[in-house]
């Protein structure tokens, strides 16, 4: 009976002070929906890497001098390092075959050229590449103690580029989000508030009469509850629609042809509801405290 009495005070008091809470429940909403458009971007990143970083591996060039009949043995070892995923020998004359492919209308350019130019080499493919790459750059330093190897590329300024992004890009989403998450808390608390200070003289009346601190409270904590759930959904519910319509426009560009958007992973969208609602339950259950000093 208790609690339905106080769901029928919370929702009468959302309506008699309506604009000002539409006014708090759109700063939850705003707040929410900045932390989901950073999150968007940085899981699409992720995924984006992911995709492509099978391409990222090691390139091993062999010493002119190596003998052909250590190639063999040189590719077991390599197959057989922890992480390599895949190991291919590239001949000289491949290497060759392939730089001619690559310039195209200009291969005029390669006459004359022997093959022999370009060292063989071995192409190392590291399983789930992109997110080892403290171990793409141990390997390299490794390998290239090795007689038969002259060179190792691993390209090691877009790893050390890539790598200072997306740790920064996590840092920008993990505070911003929990920046956002307190100023939603923040302001739906001081919003309870100050409707609790317009109100003071019926409190006070309704403590002389007996009532309880959690009776007078309970319709408070509701309505922060309902501004926090309804915020957070309603932002969600806007980057789904805006990630709906990116998607449209991805399919149907040419430059990006192949890419797939992807949308927030649903654990993180129920962790950040959750979170929302809890941060705004204890920021209006706080400011209640210190009001009725609990």
């Amino acid at each position: 009976m208790g609690i339905s009495i106080a769901f029928r005070r919370a929702f009468s008091d959302l309506r008699q002070h309506f604009a000002t809470q539409i006014m708090t429940t759109m700063v939850v909403t705003l707040s929410i929906l900045i932390l989901a458009f950073f999150a968007l971007l940085y899981f699409n990143l992720q995924h984006l890497v992911e995709r492509f970083g099978s391409e990222l591996g090691l390139v091993v060039f062999m010493d002119e001098n190596t003998p052909e009949e250590r190639i063999p043995e040189l590719y077991q070892k390599l197959a057989g390092l922890a992480g390599v995923e895949k190991a291919r020998y590239i001949s000289s004359e491949e290497a060759f075959a392939r730089l001619q492919t690559y310039l195209h209308d200009e291969k005029e350019v390669l006459e004359g050229v022997s093959p022999r130019l370009l060292p063989p080499s071995f192409e190392i493919q590291i399983n789930r590449a992109v997110f080892q790459l403290d171990r793409i750059r141990e390997l390299a330093d490794r390998l290239i103690k090795w007689p038969e190897v002259s060179k190792v590329q691993y390209g090691q300024e877009w790893i050390d580029r890539f790598e200072v992004f997306s740790k920064l890009l996590r840092d920008v989403v993990a505070v911003s989000g929990i920046l956002l998450l307190c100023t939603s808390a923040f302001v739906v608390a001081n919003t309870i508030k100050l409707t609790v200070y317009a109100r003071q003289e019926e409190l006070k009346i309704m403590r002389l009469v007996g009532a309880t601190n959690t009776f007078i409270q309970g319709p408070f904590l509701i309505q922060a509850v309902i501004q926090g759930l309804i915020g957070s959904c309603l932002a969600i519910a806007v980057v789904f629609v805006c990630f709906e319509y990116m998607k449209d426009l991805v399919a149907v560009s040419e430059l990006l042809r192949g890419v797939e958007v992807f949308f927030l992973p649903w654990p993180f969208v129920s962790s950040v509801i959750g979170s929302s609602v809890v941060l705004c339950f204890s920021g209006t259950a706080l400011a209640m405290r210190r009001f009725l000093r609990l």
